[in-house]
């Protein structure tokens, strides 16, 4: 006898998280649990500004995605996102730590995923199949970098991934700004509490802005791409470190979901309520024109102060001892001499950049002082191309379209 399949998929559940902004800023939100293409949390285009549109012809295409990872320094006011309200600003870093894809567009309706982060490539595959009713299928693998959720994109940078090859193989229906909109409002990531389901994300757009276009973006909420530069020659010393919240790493736990949303919903959001002028301030009469310069040392004084200010201090605080285990090792780094410093997004990776050979010896030399474990080091660099896309052997990217286009 048959065995129904939907009879013995577990009962779909939620989580209620109070919402904390400004002292009178009080409600709460709801994650509900959802599978991969549920119809009710695919959020159509003309729902976030952008044209609908069709591509009912099957063309059978295959390319192969390269994508960055994005490092996180800062999100400008967590007050201006929630789960289905993508946006808050920040800015971004595009480091050589890669996701990748193939994908094959198909004449079977079916979608047939494989690799890594199944849930989330079934669940685009579907949106895109939904909103621009596409008849055929997809042929998709997927890898993400195998460094989840230590603050370093691998939801958003396998959301990235899998939307540009589905885009491409579609024939590009959507150009790179109306594609990060579709990322942004159907973002979600593997559920907490039962490995079939996903829940919605927190999106600020700042993946797929660095991971497409490269090097160090700026961004203003509603995920609009306000600057994008490239910093050639820069050296990136990514370490993540031993801390208390890290206690359950590595024991097979594929999200951290729930925390996650705890942190960002509550202390994040009030003290982003109470500093995100001064935040604002410091973006625009210090960052930005560093930025125009290309001076790397005054782009580090500017995210170096804005550390410790708003969510990104409750960000690090949340790794115990009120933020003292991250501190010590941005002070220490800054101190030897890196010109950028940092935490990426809710930690608890620290990251450091640098265009010396002599301070990043030294800073090599310290690690080794410290007796962090090499597989807690990750020496790379800054990536300026962005996404690559290989298809019939020829290889292709974005940067000739420029970035305030993207």
């Amino acid at each position: 006898m048959a065995i129904n399949k939907t009879s013995i998929m577990p009962r779909k559940q939620s989580i209620e998280i109070g919402i904390i902004g400004g002292p009178f800023d009080r409600i709460t939100t709801v994650l509900e649990e959802f599978e991969p293409g549920q119809k009710d949390f695919i959020v159509h285009p003309q729902i976030f500004g952008v044209e609908p549109r069709k591509v009912e012809e099957i063309a059978e295409r295959e390319v192969e995605v390269t994508v960055p990872a994005r490092l996180h320094t800062t999100v400008l006011d967590m007050n201006r996102f929630n789960t289905t309200r993508p946006g808050g600003g920040g800015i971004g870093l595009a480091v050589g730590i890669y996701f990748r894809a193939r994908v094959r567009s198909t004449k079977n309706p079916e979608i047939i995923v494989q690799g890594q982060r199944t849930l989330i490539v079934k669940h685009f595959a579907r949106v895109f199949k939904e909103i621009l009713g596409f008849p055929g299928g997809f042929e998709i693998e997927l890898y993400d970098h195998g460094r989840r959720h230590v603050g370093m994109g691998s939801s958003t940078g396998s959301m990235t991934a899998a939307c540009v090859g589905i885009n491409e193989v579609l024939g590009r229906p959507f150009n790179n700004r109306e594609l990060r909109r579709i990322l942004g409002f159907n973002a979600c990531e593997e559920s907490a509490m039962n490995k079939n389901y996903l829940i919605r994300g927190f999106e600020t757009g700042i993946g797929a802005m660095a991971g497409i276009n490269g090097g160090m973006v700026l961004a203003t909420d509603d995920m609009e791409l306000i600057y994008r530069i490239p910093l050639p020659d820069t050296r990136a010393l990514i370490i993540i470190p031993e801390v208390p919240s890290l206690d359950d790493e590595f024991t097979g736990k594929d999200t951290a979901a729930q925390p996650e949303v705890e942190l960002l919903m509550r202390r994040a959001r009030y003290l982003d309520h109470l500093q995100c002028g001064t935040k604002s301030q410091i973006v625009l009469l210090d960052l930005l024109p560093a930025m125009a310069r290309g001076d790397l040392k005054a782009m580090g004084n500017a995210l170096f102060d804005l550390s410790y200010l708003g969510s990104k201090r409750a960000e690090c605080e949340q790794h115990g001892l009120f933020g003292a285990p991250i501190y010590r090792y941005t002070g220490s780094l800054r101190q030897i001499g890196a010109e950028v410093v940092g935490m990426s997004s809710v930690g608890p990776t620290i990251y450091a950049l640098t265009r010396s050979t002599e301070v990043y010896q030294r800073m090599i030399n310290f690690l080794a002082a410290e007796k962090v474990p090499s597989n807690r080091i990750i020496e790379t660099f800054i990536d300026n191309t962005g996404a690559s896309i290989m298809e019939n052997g020829e290889e292709r990217n974005y940067q000739h379209e420029g970035w305030l286009q993207s």
